[in-house]
């Protein structure tokens, strides 16, 4: 009698046996073609792909805000008097500032911090003195919040401060791009030259707006986003769209070109590459060599790289496009004191307490400084410190300046 289950059994084993030298040839087959999970075809391919590269940046991102962590330091301080924010703690990182009320803090000169953030404060008030590595200051939900720069800044964000945000500028130049959302109480000033009345740019709203200076004018617009969320369609100075200026005459596309290089300038400055600064203002002056500003913004960079006949020429030009521009006459009395020219010196600074009704006392009093240095070398800064006085003969500072030169001038004439 035959046995059907043991044929079963035989003729399954075969298939089976058959099966698997099918799937190791075809596996074979695809090794030797470099598809090791065998063929695919183009949607599934690249669906794959796309999923290696999503892996890939998300490991990157983690591996980014991990790092990120690990150089941010985050601080909150409660109704002390005075905090100074220096030392290994905060060196080259970025330092966030959460919670702190009732504080002022000063980040002292030499400080290499990466980016400074500030959190839900109240009642803080911030002198920073430093360059940011960076740049760049971020600002959330603070109120009765005041910052002084001594430095350029080049990115400042602030959102949703309703309450009064002062930022005081040391100069005008020293304002760079302003980004801002619902945030009524920011206000904007620069201490050091100009006006020093605050203005208010802030609005309420669900939208964010860039403030920056353009031409004479501190100028808010709304930021339109394109691809990437990016900012696009930052006006020019007039707010004109480059087919409106395609349309002026020729002497308005150049002073227009002049100003986008003057612009241009102006970040580089507040980046401290101060040799692009001065290429990018000298191109402006190319096309508009009237402009006493730019002339006087050449000379700061020649004085920071050290070039002090440069910075001399470049302040002299401004005095004589410009004579009433103070910055001229104090960057002309900055290089003749750099090259120990005392004479010309404390004349210079003489010619800029003439015009010094256009300075604020902050100013002023860094003059003053330079002619205690001279003071040595010619007892002649007396008429010029007396000339300071008649503009503001409140100004203790300017007294007590009065009282060292002669003092100064009997113990010389002593000697």
């Amino acid at each position: 009698m035959t046995d059907y289950s043991k044929w079963d059994a035989k003729a399954s084993k075969l298939c089976r046996d058959a099966d698997e030298e099918e799937k190791a040839e075809e596996a074979a087959c695809n090794d030797a073609l470099g598809l090791k999970d065998g063929p695919k075809g183009p949607t599934t391919e690249k669906a794959e792909k796309e999923i290696k590269q999503l892996k890939e940046h998300s490991e990157k991102r983690e591996s980014f805000i991990a790092w990120s962590k690990e150089r941010e330091v985050s601080l909150c301080h409660k109704d002390e008097a005075s905090v100074t924010l220096s030392g290994p703690e905060v060196q080259g990182k970025a330092v966030r500032l959460k919670g702190s009320k009732g504080v002022n803090y000063v980040v002292p000169a030499g400080t290499s911090i990466v980016k400074l953030m500030v959190d839900a404060c109240r009642e803080v008030r911030i002198h920073l003195q430093a360059q940011l590595l960076t740049s760049t200051v971020e600002l959330y939900k603070c109120e009765a919040f005041e910052l002084q720069l001594d430095q350029p800044l080049g990115t400042l964000q602030v959102d949703e401060c309703v309450q009064p945000v002062k930022i005081i500028f040391a100069e005008r130049e020293h304002v760079g791009k302003i980004y801002h959302q619902n945030s009524p109480g920011l206000a904007l000033s620069w201490a050091l030259t100009g006006t020093s009345e605050p203005q208010t740019v802030g609005q309420t709203g669900d939208f964010q707006l860039v403030s920056r200076i353009c031409g004479d004018t501190l100028r808010t617009d709304p930021v339109r986003r394109g691809e990437g969320e990016f900012p696009i369609d930052i006006p020019t100075t007039e707010g004109e769209s480059a087919s409106t200026a395609s349309q002026v005459s020729d002497a308005e596309e150049r002073r227009l070109e002049a100003e986008k290089k003057r612009l241009a300038g102006n970040d580089m400055f507040r980046a401290s590459d101060f040799a692009q600064a001065a290429a990018l203002y000298t191109l402006c002056l190319e096309l508009d060599p009237q402009q006493s500003a730019v002339w006087s913004n050449r000379a700061q960079c020649w004085l920071k790289l050290g070039d002090h006949e440069k910075a001399l020429a470049d302040a002299t030009k401004c005095t004589e496009v410009d004579p009433s521009n103070p910055k001229g006459w104090f960057r002309k009395g900055m290089s003749y004191h750099a090259m120990k020219r005392y004479p010309e010196d404390w004349m210079t600074f003489w010619g800029l307490s003439k015009c010094s009704s256009t300075l604020c006392q902050g100013r002023l009093h860094c003059c003053l400084l330079h002619f205690y240095l001279a003071i040595k070398r010619c007892r002649k800064a007396i008429p010029a410190l007396l000339e300071a006085e008649k503009l503001e003969p409140t100004n203790k500072q300017i007294l007590d300046a009065i009282k060292m030169a002669q003092l100064m001038a009997r113990n010389t004439a002593g000697s």
